[in-house]
């Protein structure tokens, strides 16, 4: 199983994505995304179908679906707002309330999204967590913050941590302090499974100390399957001109 992988069953594919790797290839001439580099991984998979997205800086768990009953039950589900999401964030500035509700209608500027009087609404959740975990203490005062968004928009927990005065770690485009990742992490996603019916769960933990590239390898190369990759690529890895490659016991630079 690769590594990313959380559950499979006949209707579903549940995994962890890691940052730095979109859901999908935004254009022709980009690299895979999560979703087709898993089409291409296996035949069993060559149908998959995106029923939400997370932005390329974020991790965390994602669903597809394997079946017209699947995803015709989740997209009912999301569009009734029956699927629960949880997310973690962090942040290097103190929100003023330790629980409250953003609320506003986010549109599109440029490359970023903002409230407006005009655009789609959204509505997020924010809880204060009361102690952040010592794998989470990247620098002093910083503080882990639980988002729960009740509405499905482009950017809409960057956006509105930014607009209510704590944006996000390394969330450089909403006026976060610069870090190695965007610290956003889906963590958990709650829905009836489309053919049980019953409630599930599936959670994954977050990681925001972990070096972004090599997260990313770990999530998809299954070391039981092959030891020769590539670990740094150059400027894409944060290092221009430097490419590393494992081949068995050895290093190739």
């Amino acid at each position: 199983m690769i590594p990313c992988v959380l559950f499979e069953d006949e209707h579903l594919l549940v995994v962890n994505k890691p940052a730095g790797v979109n859901t999908h290839s935004p254009g022709p001439f980009a690299g895979e995304g999560i979703y087709d580099w898993l089409r291409h991984r296996e035949p069993r998979w060559a149908k998959l179908a995106i029923i939400h997205r997370l932005d390329k800086e974020t991790s965390g768990v994602m669903v597809f679906g394997k079946t017209a009953q699947a995803n015709r039950s989740l997209t009912e589900q999301f569009a009734s707002r029956a699927i629960c999401k949880k997310y973690l964030l962090l942040t290097d500035r103190g929100p003023k309330r330790s629980a409250f509700v953003a609320k506003s209608k986010i549109a599109r500027f440029g490359d970023h999204y903002a409230s407006a009087a005009v655009g789609q609404p959204a509505e997020t959740r924010f809880v204060i967590m009361a102690s952040v975990p010592p794998v989470m203490r990247l620098k002093p005062g910083v503080r882990l913050i639980e988002a729960e968004p009740l509405t499905g928009r482009t950017h809409q927990i960057r956006v509105h941590a930014a607009e209510s005065g704590f944006p996000i770690l390394g969330d450089t485009l909403y006026g976060g302090t610069p870090f190695a990742r965007v610290c956003l992490h889906a963590a958990e996603i709650a829905f009836t499974h489309p053919d049980s019916g019953e409630r599930v769960v599936y959670c994954a933990p977050a990681d925001f100390t972990a070096d972004p590239g090599l997260a990313l390898r770990a999530a998809i190369i299954d070391p039981g399957e092959t030891n020769a990759f590539r670990l740094i690529h150059g400027a894409s890895d944060g290092w221009p001109g430097l490419y590393v490659d494992q081949l068995g016991d050895f290093a190739l630079s």
